[in-house]
Order: structure tokens, then sequence, then C-alpha cells
């Protein structure tokens, strides 16, 4: 399983704009292939402009290029970063990470 995980400061008041910005043109393609059912964009409590956007996909290291073409490769990762660009005041994180443990709590 792997987390895709990205940590922004936005511009103050931008969220809605950014949110739509940052969805690719063909999300559903997540859906079809049966990878990744929730993708999760939190707010800070402290700033509601620091974003952290994350989903968890129920793939392998292996599948990554397959997973990136089917969101439109690089020339659609390309215009989606071009796009959010306006609204984003820095990005810290941003890279997947290999699940290796997971902890559930109750029942």
């Amino acid at each position: 399983m792997l987390c895709f995980l990205t940590h922004r400061r936005i511009k103050p008041g931008t969220f809605e704009q950014f949110r739509a910005a940052w969805q690719p043109d063909n999300i559903e393609r997540f859906d079809e292939l049966g990878i990744m059912e929730r993708i999760y964009h939190a707010r800070s409590l402290e700033n509601p402009d620091e974003i952290v956007s994350f989903g968890l996909a129920d793939v392998g290291v292996d599948d990554i290029p397959r997973l990136r073409e089917a969101l439109g490769g690089e020339e659609g990762e390309k215009r989606r970063q071009q796009a959010m660009s306006p609204y984003v005041l820095w990005t810290g994180v941003d890279a997947v990470f290999e699940v290796v443990e997971e902890i559930r709590v109750g029942g």
C-alpha cells in the first residue's frame, strides 16, 4: 500500500480555487482501476491555509508509473501543478510513502 502525501500553504482565502485546480481532469480513473477509494484534504486547526492532501492506494511501487499515466502522465501533472501555482505559497512534503504498518484501534 502506498500513501501519496503533499503538505502546502496556500494564499489566504483561496481554498475553493486551490481545490478546483488540484482536481485531476480524469480522477474517476482511480475508481475505474480500483486503486484509490478516498483522497483527503485536511486543514490545520491553527492555520486554515495550511493543507495536507493524501490518499492511500492499495498498490505497490511498481504500479506508480501506471497510476501517473492513468491521470494524464507528466503533461497532465504539469498542467495540474501550473493550475494550482497561483494559490500555493509553498510546498513542504510532496512524496509517495510505502505503508509499512497499519494500527487499528477498537472494533
